[in-house]
């Protein structure tokens, strides 16, 4: 909790009010009003000081009188100043502001930056190529149902790749924060910080993301820390608060709350907020504070620090990550690394690393799975094949019934041995692996759909056993094309996220358009990624009737 502070908002209103009430002439044409940037660009109405003039705005009075009009050409052409640095001739007639046009150099273009490379995505550099940037917005909004389609889906996001050709100079930067709202939306805060990290923030929206990440995966420190050394790169005065107050400046939070509530710059919720976080008199007055009706990461954290936490449950999924800490209860943490775990967003190690963190406090929902878990892992470290063929199953049914499924197969399908086992367990196990692309196995399956199976996920060619193998043996049977395969004019961003569409039909019986799918990602040359799909395709059906 916060150290004692005295009351400072009577005394930093009436500070505020006195100066915005007159000044000395001296004064107003003298100094700024106030040295904070937030205040000088916000809009007030006071004398104005060349201090806070920014390329683009009116030139202000004082520069202007001080600014000669013209400057006359001396006999000759020569020049009582240097050149015009345009073009070495040109010589400026007036002195009024040209506007300047700011765009970063293209190689740290923000709409091509990424974390991983386009070779480990196994995507072409011009993967972009051809797509307008309206469209390629809409795609990456996918979020497809297979695993292995999804992988492919993040790898894209995550990709350093040309960007989709911009219609204008100021829609440069808008295919990046999609990227980035794009893997927050989906819940992968982590990659969206280090997607932001790793292009540099150095305007206000960019910068502005990872503070609110900051907010809700920890380090908010270092990020204050950037915006005090770099006071221009954030326009939202509620974070300059914020970071004032973490700092320790609680005169100047209160003095910038003031002044942004009396110029109507802060949203009237967050203005109570952050009242009640900076006076320590109305936290004690045991009033409580309804629920922001548009939440946000910083009103979320304030309503922590005034003592009035909120619930996780029913926020958005970016919220859940607030609740893997250790202050919040074991309960509370296994409910949240679920909620991200049925999205795709956290490690399955964290998950499970959660699951045996402690001995079950009761029966059902949460605790049951935690207890299954522990139990399989205690029957893998014990090494009794029939008891982990029975704590497999039952660990299974509980974690596919609870939408759990991937993460429990990404969690166990590496520790998992099917020849140790038998019959049903012994099959569960294989299936697990192949659907996490664990091919290695010391022998052949006896069940001949589960040999045709593991044929299709290794490399091989299976029989159509299975309305699933029917549709995709006929894939595989043909060779590979000696390069990606497009039709003329047909761009290879909507052909992939096509193919990615087509194949999720798979999961709903489809197979003749998954199929259809499936061929597209091969003949893109994403080989690996179209067997997978292809067997996951295969197995969904094993697997949901395992779990019933």
């Amino acid at each position: 909790m916060r150290n004692s502070k005295p009351d400072l908002l009577p005394i930093a209103a009436l500070i505020l009010v006195a100066g915005m009430a007159g000044l000395p002439a001296t004064a107003q044409q003298g100094a700024p009003l106030s040295s904070n940037d937030w205040l000088r660009s916000g809009g007030a109405s006071g004398a104005q000081s060349s201090s806070a003039w920014r390329p683009g705005d009116p030139v202000p009075p004082d520069a202007s009188r001080r600014r000669p009009v013209s400057r006359p050409p001396t006999e000759g052409g020569a020049q009582d100043g240097p050149a015009d640095v345009a073009d070495g001739t040109a010589v400026a007639d007036s002195a009024a502001t040209v506007p300047v046009g700011v765009r970063r150099l293209s190689a740290a273009d923000p709409d091509g930056a990424g974390i991983i490379s386009a070779r480990q995505a196994g995507l072409p550099q011009s993967f972009w190529s051809g797509t307008d940037l309206e469209t390629a917005l809409r795609m990456i909004r996918a979020e497809p149902a297979l695993p292995a389609s999804a992988q492919i889906a993040r790898r894209i996001l995550e990709a350093q790749l040309a960007a989709p050709a911009s219609p204008s100079e100021d829609r440069i930067g808008a295919f990046f924060a999609a990227r980035v709202d794009q893997l927050i939306a989906s819940g992968a805060l982590p990659s969206a910080r280090d997607l932001l990290q790793g292009a540099g923030q150095d305007s206000p929206a960019t910068f502005h993301r990872l503070f609110e990440l900051s907010l809700l995966l920890g380090g908010e420190t270092g990020t204050c820390a950037r915006m005090a050394r770099a006071p221009g790169i954030v326009d939202d005065p509620a974070a300059r608060i914020f970071c004032l107050a973490q700092s320790g400046d609680w005169p100047a939070a209160a003095l910038l709350l003031t002044g942004a509530e009396r110029l109507n710059m802060i949203d009237a919720q967050l203005s109570t907020l952050l009242t009640h976080y900076l006076d320590d008199t109305r936290v004690e007055s045991g009033e409580t504070l309804p629920v922001p009706e548009q939440m946000s990461p910083l009103a979320f954290r304030l309503h922590e620090a005034i003592g009035q936490p909120l619930p996780t449950g029913d926020l958005d999924l970016r919220y859940a990550w607030t609740d893997l800490d250790n202050r919040a209860g074991w309960k509370a943490q296994l409910e949240a690394a679920e909620r991200l775990s049925r999205a795709r967003a956290l490690p399955a190690a964290r998950l499970f690393q959660l699951y045996t963190a402690q001995r079950p406090a009761a029966s059902g929902g949460v605790w049951e799975r935690a207890a299954a878990v522990q139990g399989l892992d205690a029957a893998l470290i014990g090494g009794d094949p029939a008891r982990i063929g029975a704590a497999l199953q039952d660990a299974y049914r509980e974690m596919a019934r609870a939408g759990l499924r991937d993460a429990f197969a990404a969690i166990f399908a590496e520790r998992l041995d099917p020849q140790a086992l038998s019959g049903e367990a012994a099959r569960l196990a294989l299936w697990l692996r192949l659907w996490e692309g664990e091919t290695e196995v010391m022998a052949a399956p006896e069940n001949e759909l589960d040999a045709a199976i593991l044929a299709l996920a290794s490399g091989g060619q299976p029989e159509s056993l299975s309305p699933a193998l029917a549709a995709m043996a006929p894939i595989f049977a043909d060779d590979l094309p000696p390069e990606p395969q497009l039709d003329t004019g047909m761009a290879l961003a909507p052909a992939l996220y096509g193919a990615l569409a087509d194949a999720d039909a798979g999961i709903q019986g489809d197979v003749t358009r998954a199929a259809r799918g499936v061929r597209l990602l091969r003949e893109l040359g994403l080989i690996a990624d179209a067997r997978r799909v292809a067997t996951q395709i295969a197995l969904d059906p094993l697997l949901t009737e395992a779990a019933e």
